[in-house]
């Protein structure tokens, strides 16, 4: 059974995530939702805050289904030692949040719980990501380009192979 985990940064610009959207914005949210709908999702996570949530809603509209929001895909951490121990906390708390990996699910949040999630799925599907040229930010600015992120292809529940989401 094929299915998709699609990991995708919120439309909204860095430092602005409770700002509601722009025009511009809107538009690419709308876009996204042309493109993502094709993958039939059942399932759509939010990361807590506005632009998660209004990046989602032009797809939740299409596909008439929930939004679901969680704090445990916030980007706010304890205070850690390091970004090493942050990736860890983060990954950890996003992981949970995650349904059952045979249906296919969009989660919106900030690029560095994508990048951690992301290496949470790989490690515990056993899959190598050196494979794959991948720009991965677990520290510092987020450099995922807003509307950006992973389509995590499973094939029975299982990490097959990882595309970006390219932004145009």
């Amino acid at each position: 059974m094929l299915s998709a985990l699609i990991l995708l940064r919120h439309v909204a610009l860095p430092g602005a995530p409770e700002a509601p959207l722009t025009e511009t914005q809107s538009r690419r949210a709308r876009a996204l939702a042309d493109f993502l709908q094709l993958y039939n999702p059942t399932i759509l996570l939010s990361g807590p805050g506005r632009a998660c949530a209004d990046t989602l809603a032009p797809l939740a509209g299409r596909l008439d289904l929930p939004v679901t929001a969680s704090d445990d895909l916030s980007a706010d951490t304890l205070k850690l030692p390091g970004p090493a121990h942050a990736a860890v906390w983060l990954a950890a708390k996003a992981i949970r949040t995650l349904p059952d990996p045979r249906r296919t699910a969009v989660v919106c949040a900030e690029g560095i719980v994508l990048a951690a999630l992301l290496v949470a799925v790989a490690a515990r599907d056993g899959h190598d990501l050196s494979t794959y040229d991948l720009t991965v930010p677990l520290d510092g600015p987020d450099l995922i380009p807003p509307g950006g992120g992973w389509v995590l292809h499973r094939d029975d529940g299982r990490l097959a192979d990882v595309k970006a989401l390219a932004v145009r």
